[in-house]
């Protein structure tokens, strides 16, 4: 690939040029009239690509060849987070008959709750970064997980509404840090070759907690009370927590050349800028506004709707409703395995991003048959088409985004994606209680089911008549 200064004449700059000045302090490999605009692409060299005798250092830390056993003890720490990540958010949804019940909730009330995690949980998307980078993953992620043990024991003690709040605000506090500071953490401790597989398992692991969820959530209602279905995450979260912060003590020599990276980083102002002046980015940002909100509809009210429409007791909530998030798992990686190989064969990245998109909601006409469905398992299987679809899209999306926006601004990009789908989600949660309480699910699942149709028309609308906007930036890390 050839790069060209606009604004000169001079020859085109091959690649290993720009890798050769990236990884020296020598300016001289390029002309004058690249020297300063170019530094950027040192954003584009990561802490291990670095000159032999660092790199030698480097692989002591990480182990020759392979990972050591403090690497993979960090990586199932980090697994461990990420479950833990998942696991206590889904509590409260899994207990919503129960806490109604117990507490003298109504469905109204059970919105309110949602919102109490949604608004801060999407407000901090926009400065959490900032803290992250500023204090590291090391205290970061200890401090989040502690956090998030608070958040978990006080909604266990919690006897009323005001109880409730305090824990689901504080939890949405905490949850917001913790993706951008597990990534620090994978970019500190392991190789680009490396990375990959960290970031595969980190996320097998999470998916482990929405499957595990509802069958534990059950099991430990049933045996010991709704109260311990809190507790015993919310101890198990600080143990987590302090494990890392002894484990991650000896940082190894590549998280010192991450702070010298982001200190050559485009400023915050130019990335928003690249990202909101892009017309495919906002494309995008729009399906995402149409979309988001059946999504974190589903995820809230999906067990609810199992009790209280269905007919299922909490223990049959735990024997069946793990299937839903399991066969996501495998057939979001079939997906994005199908999607890879239409890259290979030589179709556009953004153009094969989105036939995927378009083919999952094909689905979506399945979920008008669930509100006149009185069968647990014909509830339980288009529950599973729509946890499919639903990741599919979001999966498809982030990958979209990270080939669209440029590669200075992907995190900022991403961040504002799901910012503002965040944000469309709560607006749409907040009336969806009042309308359960008067008029029954059908009336929010006929209106969500309608939504990921419309997304679909929208990148249609846009990508298909604009031939230009498929020519996408190549998806390399």
């Amino acid at each position: 690939m050839l790069l060209h200064d606009n604004r000169a004449t001079s020859p085109p700059i091959v690649a290993s040029q720009v890798k050769a000045y990236c990884r020296t302090s020598h300016s001289s490999l390029l002309p004058p009239t690249l020297r300063n605009g170019i530094d950027i692409l040192r954003l584009t060299s990561y802490p291990y690509d670095k000159p032999e005798n660092t790199m030698q250092q480097a692989e002591k830390s990480v182990g020759r060849g392979g990972f050591t056993l403090l690497i993979w003890v960090l990586l199932l720490l980090l697994g461990c987070v990420l479950f833990f990540f998942s696991l206590d958010r889904q509590i409260v949804s899994i207990l919503k008959t129960t806490l109604m019940q117990e507490l003298g909730l109504d469905n109204s009330d059970y919105s309110v709750l949602i919102s109490a995690f949604m608004i801060p949980y999407t407000f901090m998307y926009f400065f959490v970064g900032g803290i992250v980078d500023r204090f590291g993953s090391r205290y970061v992620l200890c401090a989040l997980m502690v956090l998030m043990s608070i958040a978990t024991l006080i909604t266990g003690l919690s006897h009323s509404m005001t109880g409730l709040i305090v824990g689901r605000v504080m939890l949405g506090l905490a949850e917001s840090g913790i993706v951008p500071a597990l990534t620090l953490a994978v970019f500190t401790w392991f190789r680009a070759e490396q990375r990959a597989f960290a970031f595969q398992l980190t996320n097998i692991i999470q998916s482990l907690g929405l499957i595990l969820a509802p069958p534990f959530v059950a099991w430990v209602t049933i045996s010991t009370g709704w109260r311990w279905a809190f507790f015993i995450p919310a101890m198990a979260g600080v143990v987590v927590g302090v494990m890392w912060y002894l484990s991650s003590r000896k940082t190894p020599p590549a998280a010192d050349d991450t702070a010298q990276v982001s200190a050559v980083s485009v400023p915050l102002v130019e990335r928003y800028k690249m990202v909101l002046t892009s017309k495919p980015i906002w494309a995008l940002l729009i399906a995402r506004l149409l979309t988001d909100p059946f999504w974190f509809f589903y995820q809230y009210w999906q067990v609810g709707f199992m009790q209280e429409k269905i007919g299922l007791t909490l223990a049959e909530v735990g024997k069946l409703m793990w299937l839903p998030p399991l066969v996501a798992v495998f057939g979001v990686l079939a997906v994005c395995w199908a999607s890879d190989r239409l890259v290979a064969r030589g179709m556009d990245a953004t153009r094969a991003r989105l036939t995927i998109i378009w083919s999952v909601t094909c689905l979506a006409p399945l979920v008008f048959l669930l509100p006149s469905i009185s069968n647990a398992y014909a509830a339980v299987a288009i529950m599973t088409v729509i946890n499919f679809m639903c990741t599919a899209w979001l999966s498809m999306a982030t990958i979209m985004m990270g080939g669209l926006a440029p590669r200075v601004a992907i995190a900022t990009a991403i961040g504002v994606m799901s910012a503002l789908g965040g944000v469309t989600s709560i607006i749409f949660n907040g009336f969806v209680g009042t309308i359960i309480d008067h008029f029954g699910y059908s009336m929010p699942i006929y209106a969500g089911a309608t939504l990921h149709p419309i997304g679909a028309l929208v990148l249609a609308a846009f990508f298909l008549r604009r031939k230009k906007s498929f020519v996408s930036r190549p998806e390399t890390v």
